[in-house]
């Protein structure tokens, strides 16, 4: 039974969980808290998978008269649910390689371009910022280890003005400064696990987003809000690589909108929050740990 609920948590983490969380929209008022909750969320169906694999194991570690003794079906759902946590594990392992070295790749390369065809507009306060000539309008940002590239384009410093132009460096400049490059990768890793068949890809389109919204938090405490929605609208649209963060990531639109309301510190919804999360990643310890409790 404990590998049986253990599995069926995993499954509605992994897949229609997402859809019920993504409606709860007072969680974009606490960015930072709502980032913890949906990886604690991915955390706790690995967990759970991974626990529903050894329930099934131990069985086989006592010897296999317990096995001979279970009714076929029973049987047989184990041996799917082992088969599953093999899967995820072999998955979540190529997972965290694959996208560690395609994405530091790929950054490089790009660093290395930017670098040749930018020109240095370098400051004490904001160090490796690069603009192209370029006329449409870009701006992101391209995290590093060691070293991190702010790009604009000419495009961009016409368009926008000074305040503007301030508000979306700031942004940029929270993402290095946060890393959160590595929370996303992370989390992809995460996420990547499970097979796209029992997987939501809710979790991570809402990630992207709410480090979006933490960098506009950054920026807003610098230059306020309205400098920043209006360059979020000028430059709704504008492109970015792929493996890059910037000003013109998702949600624009819920983003011009958060920023209409009132800046405020939520501490008691954080808190609910950051709680919800670390109780999602004990409950699958509790059932794994509950023969031993009730026993």
């Amino acid at each position: 039974m404990v590998a049986l609920a253990l599995g069926v948590l995993g499954l509605v983490l992994a897949g229609p969980g997402p859809l019920w969380v993504e409606r709860w929209r007072f969680l974009h008022r606490v960015p930072r808290a709502a980032v913890v909750l949906w990886q604690a969320g991915a955390v706790a169906a690995l967990v759970s998978v991974v626990g529903a694999g050894l329930a099934v194991a131990l069985p086989v570690a006592r010897g296999w008269r317990e096995l001979d003794a279970l009714p076929l079906p029973e049987l047989a759902l184990f041996a799917v649910l082992a088969v599953f946590t093999v899967v995820v594990v072999l998955r979540l392992t190529w997972s965290l390689v694959a996208v560690a070295r395609d994405t530091t790749a790929r950054r490089s390369r790009h660093r290395a371009a930017v670098d040749l065809l930018s020109q240095v507009q370098e400051s004490p306060a904001l160090p490796g910022l690069r603009v192209l000539a370029e006329q449409l309008p870009v701006a992101y940002c391209l995290p590093g280890l060691r070293e991190s590239r702010v790009v604009l384009s000419a495009g961009t410093l016409t368009a926008l003005d000074a305040e503007e132009v301030r508000a979306v460096v700031a942004h940029e400049s929270a993402h290095v400064r946060a890393r959160h490059d590595v929370v996303l990768d992370t989390f992809t890793a995460l996420h990547r696990a499970f097979p796209i068949a029992v997987r939501s890809e809710i979790p991570a389109e809402q990630c992207r987003l709410l480090v979006e919204m933490l960098a506009d938090d950054a920026a807003r405490r610098l230059t306020g809000p309205v400098p920043l929605a209006r360059a979020l609208v000028t430059l709704a649209g504008a492109p970015k690589p792929a493996w890059a963060l910037g000003a013109t990531g998702s949600g624009t639109a819920e983003r011009i909108s958060r920023l209409a309301e009132p800046a405020g510190p939520h501490r008691l919804l954080s808190a609910a929050v950051y709680l919800l999360a670390c109780g999602l990643v004990v409950f699958p310890v509790l059932i794994m740990a509950a023969p031993v409790i009730l026993g």
